[in-house]
């Protein structure tokens, strides 16, 4: 049964030209985002809930990637309407900022990468200074991990190893900070298909990396950065 519509309050955890997160309470409710009616430029890129877990939920809300189409939306945005699986929410925005805490961070991360394609990733870019720690916390668990990533016969070839999905997008770190791109080719090569070469727009060899996150289809995956210069 559909449930009309009802207004609660949200806030701005970041907000820029093309790209917003936001941070709605849940008070209980478990309502799955599905889409901005209002306003109509707007589209949702990934969403997470946060604070559920346990015997006693802390802080349950829903986090938001936004993207808009038009430069202007975002500038005096008061309030975006959400259509959810239990109807309608109408989303007041309060005018002061959110911080992140360390853990909101990481769940957002790991959200975004999840979403990613080569049409959202121009949002990406905006948003990695404040989900610089969540990012470093994903390629935290390369350090374990069995997957390597090393460089291709082609500058801008990457070899990946042990691969058991098609990634269409690439994150890298360096001293130089993040920096992502989407694949324009991905080949498997070897026997069960045991390493794939990406072709992307980062060259391996003129950037000290040290980790890669390659994204694609919902998933994502960490990589060791090994041979690099």
């Amino acid at each position: 049964m559909q449930v009309l519509d009802i207004s609660i309050s949200g806030s701005i955890v970041y907000i820029g030209c093309r790209a917003a997160v936001l941070k709605i309470p849940m008070n209980g409710s478990c309502a799955v985002p599905l889409g901005v009616l209002d306003p109509k430029s707007i589209d949702i890129v990934a969403w997470s809930f946060f604070g559920f877990a346990g015997q006693r939920p802390w802080d349950p809300s829903c986090f938001l990637v936004l993207a808009c189409r038009d430069d202007s939306t975002f500038i005096n945005l008061s309030s975006v309407v959400l259509c959810t699986h239990f109807g309608n929410r109408r989303v007041a925005l309060t005018s002061t900022a959110t911080l992140f805490s360390g853990e909101e961070t990481s769940i957002v991360a790991k959200a975004l990468v999840s979403a990613l394609t080569p049409g959202n990733l121009a949002h990406f870019n905006a948003l990695i200074p404040i989900l610089y720690a969540g990012l470093d916390a994903i390629l935290a668990g390369a350090e374990e991990g069995d997957l390597n990533i090393g460089r291709g016969v082609l500058p801008k070839t990457w070899l990946a190893y042990e691969i058991d999905f098609v990634p269409d997008c690439i994150i890298v770190r360096s001293p130089a900070g993040y920096a992502c791109s989407p694949l324009t080719a991905v080949r498997f090569h070897g026997p069960g298909r045991a390493a794939a070469e990406l072709t992307t727009d980062i060259p391996l060899n003129m950037q000290c990396a040290d980790g890669v996150i390659l994204s694609g289809n919902g998933r994502y995956v960490a990589a060791r950065v090994i041979g690099a210069m």
